[in-house]
């Protein structure tokens, strides 16, 4: 563990560190994208900033490896290009886009301008792999003849800077890709609902949108942070972890993507 990290266990009280009074937290077996957190992994003895630049070197290509997801006939959600497999493109999105077997489930590629065009359509989706516990799921896609570049995924222990648009998200509240600038609060270690299973998250001041669900967190560099799994009891955006999903990754053999 880093020595600018500090772990705290949380029951039902809050703790007074020295980085400051860690809030309370208590279980929730709430429906949907709820979260209760029983840890904090504070990230740096310091508070979010508004300052800061918003410069996100690429963002056409951003852009370009987000994917609008069709799931059913009216879950609608985001997924972001990682790899590709033989004739296939991969991508990841979130877990809960796809709860109920054998639906259907099509996605639309884009291409930058404003606002951002839609290429090919309709492309059919299969689900890979999928990881409930931490809401996350490998998908793969036809691809087209100009497929867009694949995302990179930020390296383990990323620790990127705690103010406004030293991160950026992307998803298709709007039915197209929408970069947007978000402000790092922590990263936490949580649970779904009222699962069992811990994991950890980038905690986000802002909430997430209906639609941008699935889609990804990147760094300056437009490097993959994490994948947007909604928004918590706070109100602030949840995203899974790049350290959850490199992990998750390696354990099912899917270690090229992991080295893209």
């Amino acid at each position: 563990m880093e020595s600018s990290q500090q772990l705290f266990r949380l029951y039902d009280g809050g703790v007074l560190t020295k980085n400051g009074l860690v809030s309370v937290c208590t279980m929730d077996g709430g429906k949907g994208t709820m979260f209760c957190t029983m840890l904090v992994f504070l990230l740096q003895n310091q508070e979010p900033k508004s300052e800061g630049p918003s410069v996100l070197v690429d963002p056409d290509r951003v852009v370009q490896a987000t994917l609008a997801l069709h799931v059913g006939l009216a879950n609608e959600g985001s997924g972001v290009i990682v790899g590709r497999r033989g004739e296939k493109l991969l991508a990841l999105s979130a877990a809960h886009l796809f709860k109920s077997q054998g639906r259907e489930a099509h996605a639309t590629l884009f291409t930058p301008g404003n606002p951002p065009k839609a290429g090919k359509q309709l492309l059919e989706v299969e689900v890979l792999e999928s990881w409930p516990e931490i809401d996350l799921v490998l998908l793969a896609l036809e691809s087209p003849s100009l497929p867009p570049f694949p995302l990179q995924l930020a390296p383990a222990r990323s620790l990127p800077g705690k103010y406004r648009g030293a991160i950026h998200s992307s998803g298709c509240d709007k039915g197209f890709p929408g970069v947007r600038g978000e402000m790092l609060i922590a990263k936490v270690l949580t649970t779904k609902n009222s699962g069992e299973n811990e994991a950890f998250y980038w905690e986000v001041a802002d909430p997430s949108i209906p639609g941008r669900s699935g889609g990804p967190l990147v760094d300056t560099n437009g490097k993959l942070l994490g994948i947007c799994s909604g928004t918590d009891r706070k109100g602030k955006g949840m995203y899974v972890h790049i350290d959850e999903i490199r992990a998750a990754l390696k354990r099912k053999g899917f270690s090229a993507i992991i080295y893209n």
